[in-house]
């Protein structure tokens, strides 16, 4: 495995943790889509996890690329969101097949005027996905949770997305 700067990357058995060192910059996007490259050829591992305060991003060309490589991985991907996840970030979460945030995370695309929503739809459908698109609604974690999009909330979120991840891989599923 490569020598990443911005992330810290850990194998722990069948689970990849790629924990974001300084929150989700550039240098971290092009570090995570580099290591989601590797680990498209690789099928040692059967879950990833990706922890850390994934921001207020703006949108990026390499911000679209990592969500497709991420959404696109044949293994399981988990963000582990201990602070925020807004605009493009709030985008690589929804790229995870699973979620989990601190109870103080925050949601949503502030500023985007009404940008990207097409993941958001999927998960909460049309309606809310524009409302919160074209309004810049924030939402928190709780409100989150309710919505469906994490599948929990609260406590020490990087050791429950380690669990979650172990639980997964141990199924060795495909997407």
């Amino acid at each position: 495995m490569a020598e990443y700067q911005t992330i810290e990357v850990v194998r722990d058995k069948k689970t990849v943790i790629a924990t974001l060192k300084s929150g989700l910059k550039r240098d971290a996007v092009r570090e995570l889509l580099a290591l989601f490259q590797e680990l498209s050829n690789d099928d040692s591992f059967g879950a990833v996890v990706i922890a850390g305060d994934f921001g207020v991003v703006p949108d990026s060309e390499e911000m679209d690329t990592l969500c497709l490589t991420v959404e696109n991985l044949p293994r399981p991907v988990i963000a582990a969101i201990t602070g925020s996840a807004q605009g493009a970030g709030f985008e690589l979460a929804l790229a995870c097949d699973l979620r989990t945030a601190s109870e103080t995370a925050r949601f949503g695309f502030p500023g985007s005027g009404g940008g990207p929503a097409v993941r958001l739809a999927k998960l909460v459908g049309l309606a809310r996905a524009k409302h919160m698109a074209l309004t810049g609604q924030v939402i928190d974690a709780l409100e989150a949770e309710h919505l469906g999009l994490l599948s929990h909330t609260g406590g020490d979120v990087i050791p429950t997305a380690r669990k979650l991840a172990k639980a997964v891989a141990s199924r060795a599923s495909r997407k």
